[in-house]
């Protein structure tokens, strides 16, 4: 691979990577949301209630979907790390003196 092909590759990653760290951090910020809803309820049976129920549900899919992005965000970085290794591998080959020539 050349160069600039994985110059490319690393950029793209690199973008994929902070959009998932976006991603990552506004379901954080809605679980937090979620948590202080909760809080807010503290007059009520939180065994039968069903605004409890709801609440906890969808922190339940909002922990899923973020333990998704976050196993993405694993596989993007590993790749990242290849594509830098490459890019320096090949670096070092290409610009290399071979006085034995």
């Amino acid at each position: 691979m050349t160069i600039a092909a994985v110059q490319a590759n690393i950029i793209s990653c690199t973008l994929y990577k902070s959009n998932l760290e976006y991603t990552i951090m506004n379901i954080s910020n809605k679980r937090q949301q979620i948590a202080n809803q909760t809080m807010q309820l503290s007059d009520c049976d939180w065994e039968n209630d069903p605004r409890v129920k709801r609440l906890q549900a969808m922190d339940s899919y909002l922990e899923l979907q973020q333990k998704n992005f976050e196993t993405q965000q694993k596989a993007v970085t590993s790749q990242l790390e290849s594509y830098q290794k490459l890019l320096d591998t090949n670096v070092k080959k290409d610009f290399t003196l071979n006085l034995n020539a």
